[in-house]
C-alpha cells in the first residue's frame, strides 16, 4: 500500500514547451511515496521524443552538446558516446581529525560508546581579548565548553559511514547508460529499489527515466550477494540498496533530482543523509550551483532535514519548461555552495561552533565558572544576591530578570520566599507531606539509599548517577536552607521515582511501588 499522495498531472497548455526535465517528482531515503505520473505522450522528459528510450549502446552524456537541452520533436539528435567518470571521492581518514580525551590521534576502529573530539581542519582563530575572571572563578577552555562530539548522533552516524566506506563495506558509484554490461546491470539494480520503494510509480516511467542516457544515478552498493529484501543484485557481485537519479542541466548550472530511495532494511542507518551528501558533492564538483526537486507529502521532511526549501532563488527562466510541475507535489530548492564539504559537514559545524565561542569570550562570562554552594554546610537560607557569579550576569534585586511570573498567581514559579516566616511555613507544609510518603505502604523501598550487597544490585551506583532516598531527602529538609520551593522538593521525589524506573524496567513490582508513590506526592504539591 502507498503511503504517500499521489501527484496528479495537470493538463498541458495547447502551446505548452515540450517536456525535457526530470522526473518531476521525487520521494525521501526509503519512503513509499506515490510520485506524479509520466510525462502525456505529446512530450518526452528525455529528449529523445516520444518518450522512447534511447538506445543502449549510445551515452549522452551530461555536459555534451545534447544534454541539456532534449528535442522537440520526434527522433533525436546524434549522440557522443562520453565514458562515464565516477569521480566519487574517497572518505577522509579519520585518524587525522578524531581526538581522544588526552587529544591524541584517534588510531583503530571508533564505536558508539567511545569519546572521543573532532579536530576541524581549518583553523580557529583564538579570542584575543577574553574577558577575565573574578577573584575566586576560573575559566574553562572551548573543548570542556562544547564537550565530546560523540555525545551527537549526527557524529556518531558521520563516523559510522566513513569507516564503514573506508573498509568497503559500502560504497558509492556514479551510473550512466554508457551502453556497457556493468552499467546496465548496476542501473537494473537500482531500478528494482526504486520500483520497490516507490510502488506508486509505473514501472514503464522509472524504467525510462533510470535508463535514460541524460540522467545520472549515484548508486549505494553493498558486496556480497543480495540478501531476501534488502537490496537488487547489480554488476561485480555487488547489492545495490539504494540511490538517486537526477538530470543535470550544465549550462543552466542545476539538476533536478528524480528518484531517491534506500531499501527498507537499510534505513534508519544513516544512509540517506550520506547518499544526499554524496549528490551534493557531486552536483558541486560538476559546476552545478542548484538542486531541485518536486517531493511529494511524504518526501517534505526528508528533503527539509537535507537542506531543501520550498523558496526557489534559481531565476525562473533556467528551470522553466525544463522542469514541470503537478498538482500534490511540492518544488524544492538546494542551494550548493563551493566552499562547502558536503561530505564531512560534522568539521565545518565544529569549527563554527569553535569560532562562536571564542567570540562569545570577548562579550560575555559564558567560559568563567564559579564556586558552587556547599549544601551540606548550609545552615540557613542564601539570598539569591549573595550567590556566586548572579551579580555577573546582570541579575538585579527588583527580580527584572530574575524569575517568571507564575501562571498560578502569588509568587514567582520557582522563586524562594525571603522572610522567615513563610520559609517556616513552606518547612512545615513539605515535613507533613514527607511523613505522609514515608508513612505509605509502598514506601519501604525508598526509606533508607539502595545497598548493593543486601539488594544485590551490584551496578546500581554504575547505573544512577545521581541517587536519592526519603532519609536524604528527610535530611535537607531538616537542615534547611535547601528546599525554598516547593518545586526543588518535588524534583528530587521525581529523580527517586526516575531512578527506580530507569534502573528496574517499567513492568517492575518496585517501580509499581514508586508509581503509587508518585501520585501520592503528586495530589499533595
Amino acid at each position: 500500500m502507498a503511503r504517500g499522495v499521489t501527484g496528479k498531472r495537470k493538463e498541458p497548455e495547447p502551446d505548452s514547451r515540450p517536456f525535457v526535465g526530470g522526473s518531476g517528482g521525487a520521494s525521501a531515503s526509503g519512503a513509499a511515496g506515490a510520485l506524479p505520473p509520466p510525462p502525456p505522450p505529446g512530450g518526452s522528459r528525455n529528449g529523445t521524443g516520444g518518450g522512447a528510450l534511447a538506445p543502449a549502446g549510445v551515452a549522452s552524456f551530461p555536459g555534451t552538446s545534447n544534454g541539456a537541452a532534449g528535442s522537440s520533436g520526434g527522433g533525436s539528435a546524434a549522440a557522443t558516446a562520453v565514458a562515464p567518470v565516477n569521480d566519487v571521492p574517497p572518505p577522509i581518514d579519520l585518524a587525522t581529525v578524531l581526538r581522544s580525551v588526552n587529544d591524541e590521534p584517534l588510531v583503530g576502529p571508533v564505536g558508539d560508546d567511545d569519546v572521543y573530539y573532532l579536530q576541524p581542519r581549518q583553523a580557529v582563530p583564538v579570542s584575543k581579548r577574553p574577558r577575565p575572571p573574578p577573584p575566586g572563578a576560573w575559566t574553562q577552555s572551548t573543548k570542556d565548553i562544547l564537550g565530546p562530539d560523540s555525545q551527537h548522533a549526527y557524529v556518531q552516524r558521520w563516523v559510522r559511514m566513513t569507516q564503514l566506506e573506508a573498509k568497503g563495506d559500502v560504497s558509492f558509484r556514479v551510473v550512466v547508460n554508457d551502453g556497457s554490461k556493468d552499467a546496465l546491470l548496476n542501473l537494473l539494480g537500482l531500478k528494482n529499489v526504486f520500483i520497490k520503494q516507490l510502488p506508486n510509480m509505473p514501472r514503464a516511467y522509472v524504467s525510462r527515466l533510470v535508463f535514460d542516457c541524460k540522467h545520472e544515478s549515484l548508486a549505494l552498493m553493498k558486496p556480497g550477494a543480495t540478501p531476501v529484501g534488502s537490496g537488487s543484485a547489480a554488476a561485480g557481485g555487488q547489492t545495490v540498496i539504494g540511490g538517486c537519479c537526477y538530470r543535470p542541466f550544465r549550462e543552466q548550472k542545476f539538476a533536478e533530482v528524480a528518484f531517491l530511495a534506500i531499501s527498507q532494511t537499510e534505513q534508519v542507518l544513516g544512509y540517506g543523509t550520506r547518499l544526499m551528501a554524496q549528490v551534493k558533492e557531486r552536483a558541486k564538483r560538476s559546476g552545478l550551483t542548484h538542486l531541485l526537486t518536486c517531493a511529494d507529502n511524504n518526501a517534505v521532511p526528508y528533503f527539509k532535514k537535507q537542506g531543501f526549501s520550498k523558496k526557489i532563488t534559481l531565476s525562473y527562466p533556467l528551470w522553466q519548461g525544463r522542469i514541470k510541475d503537478y498538482e500534490g507535489v511540492l518544488l524544492m530548492e538546494c542551494k550548493l555552495h563551493a566552499q562547502v564539504d558536503y561530505l564531512n559537514m560534522p568539521l565545518l559545524l565544529k569549527a563554527q561552533k569553535c569560532c562562536l565561542v571564542e567570540k562569545l569570550k570577548e562579550v560575555s562570562l559564558s567560559h568563567v565558572v564559579y564556586p558552587g554552594l556547599d549544601v551540606s554546610t548550609m545552615r540557613k537560607p542564601v539570598r539569591l544576591e549573595n550567590i556566586p557569579g548572579l551579580a555577573e550576569i546582570s541579575w538585579r534585586k527588583d527580580g527584572r530578570s530574575g524569575a517568571a511570573p507564575s501562571t498560578r498567581g502569588g509568587a514567582a514559579s520557582g522563586a524562594a520566599p525571603r522572610d522567615e516566616v513563610s520559609l517556616q511555613a513552606l518547612k512545615a507544609h513539605l515535613q507533613s507531606v514527607l511523613d505522609q510518603i514515608k508513612a505509605h505502604g509502598s514506601a519501604w523501598p525508598f526509606l533508607e539509599p539502595v545497598n548493593p550487597k543486601e539488594t544485590g544490585a551490584i551496578d546500581y551506583y554504575d547505573v544512577i548517577k545521581n541517587p536519592v532516598d526519603l532519609s536524604s531527602i528527610q535530611a535537607k529538609l531538616t537542615a534547611g536552607g535547601f528546599y525554598v520551593t516547593k518545586e526543588i522538593f518535588l524534583a528530587d521525589l521525581k529523580r527517586m521515582v526516575e531512578n527506580c524506573r530507569t534502573y528496574n524496567g517499567k513492568t517492575h513490582y518496585v517501580t509499581d511501588l514508586a508509581c503509587q508513590l508518585e501520585r501520592l506526592f503528586q495530589s499533595k504539591l
